[in-house]
C-alpha cells in the first residue's frame, strides 16, 4: 500500500523499477514477504470483483462521496436514476439486462428511480433489501441499524435475504413489508430478525431528515475552471471550455448541483459567454467574440 501511494499518473511514462525488481541475495519467499502488502491488495480486488458478480452483461460503478468533501455528491445514472451521496457514503452500481443492483457499502444515499418495469431497482444495505421501479427514496446505513425512508411512490423490503446476491424481492416473499410515500421504517442489526416496524412521518421531519440534500455549491471569486470540476464531478452532462482565457474567469454564486442549467443561463448572460450544446451529453462554453 505504501508503494502504491507513492504512485503519479506521470510515473506511468518511466515504471519504477524497485516495484518488481527482487534484490540480489535474496530468495523468492523474502520478495514475497517485502511486497505482502501489495499481493493482499490484489486478493482483496479479486475477492471484491467477485462479490459484486462481474458477470457477462453487467457493468459495475464504485461511487463514493469521501469525508472530506466539499459538497455532497450527485450522480446521474446510466438509465436516467440518480443517486445522491451523502458525505462519506459509498454505493456499488451493477447493471444488467434484468436487474439495477445497488449495493450501500457505507453511509446514506438518496435514490431518484427512473421507471423500468422490465429491470428492478434493488438497493442492498446490511441484511436489507429494498426494490423499487419508479420512485424516491433515502436509505441511511450505519454499525447498529439501517433506515428507509420513502419520498415518492412506493417500496418493497425485506431485511432477511441481503445475503443473496441475486434476489429480487417478490410481493410474496416472506417477511416483504410495503412503504409508500411518508412511510419509514428502521432495522436493527443487532436484534434477532423480525418485521420492522413502519411509521408515518410528516413532511416537516422527512425535509428536516433530508436537509443533507439541500446543500449548494458557493463561490466566491473562484476561477471558472473550479467551478466546472465541480460541477462535472456530479453531472452526466459534462462542460467544457473552449478558450483557455475563460479558465480563470472568477465565479462568486451559489447553486444546487442539479441545477446546471441555470449556472449555464448565468454564464450567458452575465459573462458573455457563449454556450455550444452538444449531443445532451455535453456543454462547450467559448468565449464570446
Amino acid at each position: 500500500m505504501d508503494l502504491l501511494a507513492e504512485w503519479r499518473p506521470e510515473h506511468s511514462v518511466e515504471p519504477n523499477p524497485d516495484l518488481l525488481a527482487v534484490s540480489a541475495g535474496h530468495s523468492w519467499i523474502g520478495w514475497v514477504k517485502r511486497y505482502s502488502s501489495l499481493a493482499a491488495l490484489l486478493v482483496l480486488g479479486l475477492a471484491l470483483w467477485i462479490l459484486l458478480g462481474k458477470e457477462e452483461g453487467a457493468s459495475v460503478t464504485l461511487l463514493a462521496s469521501g469525508e472530506s468533501a466539499r459538497f455532497y455528491e450527485h450522480h446521474v445514472l446510466q438509465d436516467g436514476s440518480v443517486v445522491e451521496l451523502n458525505r462519506g457514503a459509498q454505493v456499488s452500481v451493477r447493471f444488467s439486462q434484468d436487474k439495477r443492483l445497488i449495493d450501500l457499502l457505507s453511509g446514506e444515499a438518496y435514490f431518484t428511480v427512473s421507471k423500468d418495469p422490465d429491470r428492478p431497482f434493488v438497493v442492498r444495505a446490511r441484511g436489507t433489501v429494498v426494490q423499487a421501479v419508479g420512485t424516491a427514496f433515502n436509505v441511511s446505513l450505519n454499525p447498529d441499524e439501517v433506515e428507509v425512508l420513502v419520498t415518492e411512490g412506493k417500496v418493497l423490503m425485506n431485511p432477511s435475504i441481503a445475503t443473496t446476491r441475486d434476489s429480487v424481492v417478490e410481493e410474496l416473499e416472506p417477511l416483504v413489508q410495503k412503504l409508500i410515500a411518508g412511510q419509514r421504517t428502521v432495522v436493527n442489526l443487532n436484534a434477532a430478525l423480525a418485521l420492522p416496524v413502519v411509521e408515518l412521518v410528516t413532511p416537516e421531519v422527512i425535509e428536516s431528515r433530508l436537509a443533507w440534500k439541500n446543500e449548494t455549491l458557493d463561490f466566491t471569486n473562484a476561477p471558472l475552471s473550479e467551478v466546472i470540476l465541480e460541477f462535472n464531478r456530479r453531472n452526466h452532462t459534462q462542460l467544457v471550455i473552449a478558450d483557455a482565457e475563460l479558465n480563470a474567469l472568477p465565479i462568486t454564486a451559489a447553486f444546487r448541483p442539479n441545477r446546471l442549467g441555470e449556472f449555464v443561463e448565468l454564464l450567458a448572460l452575465t459573462n458573455n459567454v457563449r454556450v455550444e450544446r452538444v449531443d445532451g451529453s455535453k456543454i462547450i462554453l467559448h468565449k464570446e467574440k
